[in-house]
């Protein structure tokens, strides 16, 4: 009985760790976000969607948000389509499996409606996934408009009220 529970501790440790992710690439601020064939690409290097959704939640909440909702999208497209592919199979196996069974009942058109449903859902989520990727370039561009016609001063200033500093931006 020891050495069951020590082999299944060990079993299930290596498969805690074989989840974990060890290293996490650390990606450099202000980089452009290339989009290629529905992947991420930053220096012509390949980032995990994961850690793209942690990069734009550290630095462009509005990107993340559009992220975040094409994100979703997928979910629920994926989550449509399944659960209209498996009324449609189940139909076809009961009405295969019981005597006189009739096919296609309302399980079928159910299934093929939101089958349909889902092609609708998925179709947008690029669009959204591509404007999120654009947001945040475009922030970029804007951001370093800022900052190279950024001029501040800092001035000594005397007059009949007395001493001062004036900050002139």
């Amino acid at each position: 009985m020891k050495k069951l529970f020590i082999i299944s501790l060990f079993l299930i440790s290596v498969v805690n760790f074989a989840q974990t992710r060890f290293v996490t690439r650390e990606i450099p601020a202000g980089q452009t976000i290339e989009m290629k064939d529905k992947k991420m690409f930053i220096n012509n290097e390949q980032i995990p969607s994961y850690e793209i959704k942690k990069y734009l939640k550290d630095n462009d909440f509005k990107a993340y948000s559009l992220y975040t909702k094409a994100k979703n999208k997928s979910v629920i497209g994926g989550l449509l389509l399944g659960l209209g592919s498996v009324f449609i199979v189940s139909d076809a196996v009961k009405a295969m499996v019981t005597e006189g069974g009739n096919y296609p009942t309302a399980m079928t058109y159910i299934g093929a409606g939101l089958a349909g449903t889902s092609i609708f859902v998925l179709k947008g989520k690029n669009k959204k996934m591509q404007k999120a990727i654009d947001s945040y370039n475009n922030g970029l561009k804007t951001t370093s408009d800022l900052d190279n016609n950024f001029e501040a001063s800092l001035n000594l200033v005397a007059n009949q009220n007395g001493v001062g500093l004036r900050l002139s931006f």
